[in-house]
């Protein structure tokens, strides 16, 4: 993984109970040669798919946050992801903001509103283990400020901004497979079918 931190959460993802402690943050993926014409010898992802976790290797479909096939819990989920990620992606220089990008794009994809304390996804803040209280505050703190930003009374319709992102969908083999998102532009997309990538750090672990 690259920048990260530990968060404790307490989802229901269509019926489905997610809860406990979690690396959150950047995922570094490098190219096996060669590296496609345009494109940096590694790409940063996050994560879109909380059920799943990530497998090696991975085989994944490029196609982007816009395809009909991308569904989510809450409204435009896949829209709302990529805004985070174009939009903070490039500013995070610490694990609490990664983390925080992390949580909030959690919160887009899964629930309709940016409170991160109710709904189908929750961040803990208090008696977490792996984290202070403190720290879990900061990444709750700076989480609401993306999403803050988010759900702005400046966006369309005054309600939220979407854009586009790169989607990798991953393929579901035996359970295995995470679903991740980064932010090639929509019309580089096809380059990624070009090469292969292996993940630096092969799962989203979570600590026992």
């Amino acid at each position: 993984m690259g920048l990260r931190d530990i968060v404790t959460i307490d989802a229901n993802v269509n019926g489905q109970v997610v809860s406990g402690s979690y690396y959150a943050g950047e995922i570094t993926w490098d190219w096996l040669a060669p590296v496609p014409s345009g494109f940096a010898p590694s790409i940063t992802t996050y994560c879109v798919d909380i059920l799943h976790e990530l497998t090696d290797p991975q085989t994944v479909n490029v196609s982007t946050t816009n395809d009909p096939a991308m569904t989510t819990p809450a409204t435009d989920g896949g829209g709302k992801a990529a805004w985070l990620l174009n939009s903070f992606g490039g500013t995070v220089t610490t694990g609490i903001q990664a983390a925080a990008l992390q949580v909030a794009i959690w919160e887009a994809l899964y629930d309709n509103t940016p409170n991160l304390a109710t709904g189908s996804f929750k961040l803990l803040t208090t008696g977490v283990p792996y984290t202070t209280d403190a720290e879990a505050q900061a990444i709750f703190n700076q989480a609401t400020s993306y999403l803050g930003q988010l759900f702005s009374s400046n966006a369309p319709n005054h309600l939220y901004y979407t854009s586009v992102a790169a989607w990798l969908d991953a393929t579901k083999t035996n359970g295995g497979g995470q679903d991740q998102i980064t932010t090639p532009e929509p019309t580089s997309v096809a380059l990624l079918g070009m090469g292969a990538l292996v993940a630096r750090f092969s799962r989203r672990r979570r600590q026992s």
